[in-house]
C-alpha cells in the first residue's frame, strides 16, 4: 500500500511511478500463483497519511478479518512517534522484523511485544519481534547507492526489472553523477 505521505518522510516519488515498480515487483509472485494486489486507497488522500486512518479505514471495510500490521524493528522503535499508537496496537496485530537488535523506545509498546509466535497468534494486543535474519537494507539506502552512482551495488537488493525501470527512469539519481 503505497502512501501519498509519510508525516515522517520527505515527498515521496510521483505515485505512477511508485505503482509501476510495485506492479513490477510483484508480477513474479503473481507468476508463482500468489493473490497479491496493490491498494492503492492512501494515494488520493492529502498528505499527512497517518496509519491509523488507513487502519480504522481498514476494519470498517472488513470488520470480520484480522489485520496484521508488518513493520520493521526501526519502524517498532519509533511507535510511540505514531498518531494514536495505543490504538492501533489495539486495532492491530503488528508484527515486527527485527533491525539491528532494534527495541521499543516506549514502555508501553515494550509490555506488549513477544517472541513466542503462538502467544502472539492466541493473544490481541500483542506485538510479535520477528528475529529472523533478513537484510539489513532500507530503500532509503538503496536510493543513496542509485544517487551516489552505485548502481551495481544497488542490483543484488532489489527485482532487477524495477533496477532496470528506475535507471531507464532515471530515478533517485544526482544530476552530478549523469555526467
Amino acid at each position: 500500500m503505497p502512501t501519498a505521505g509519510n508525516p515522517f518522510k520527505n515527498a515521496p516519488t510521483s505515485h505512477a511511478h511508485r505503482i509501476v515498480m510495485l506492479k513490477l515487483a510483484i508480477t513474479p509472485l503473481i507468476k508463482k500463483g500468489m493473490n497479491i494486489s496493490i491498494d492503492e486507497r492512501e494515494l488520493s488522500l492529502i498528505p499527512p497519511i497517518y496509519t491509523i486512518d488507513t487502519i480504522r479505514q481498514l476494519k470498517s471495510t472488513y470488520p470480520d478479518d484480522r489485520l496484521i500490521f508488518i513493520i520493521g524493528g526501526d519502524s517498532l522503535a519509533n511507535l510511540h512517534q505514531w498518531k494514536a499508537y495505543d490504538e492501533l496496537i489495539y486495532q492491530v496485530k503488528l508484527w515486527a522484523f527485527d533491525r539491528v537488535d532494534t527495541t521499543p523506545a516506549d514502555e508501553t509498546v515494550a509490555t506488549k511485544c513477544t517472541t513466542n509466535l503462538d502467544e502472539f497468534l492466541a493473544n490481541d494486543h500483542t506485538i510479535y519481534l520477528d528475529h529472523t535474519p533478513i537484510m539489513n537494507i532500507s530503500s532509503s539506502q538503496i536510493r543513496t547507492l542509485i544517487a551516489d552512482g552505485r548502481t551495481k551495488l544497488a542490483a543484488p537488493l532489489m527485482d532487477e526489472c524495477v533496477l532496470a525501470y528506475i535507471c531507464k527512469e532515471g530515478l533517485y539519481q544526482n544530476p552530478k553523477n549523469m555526467l
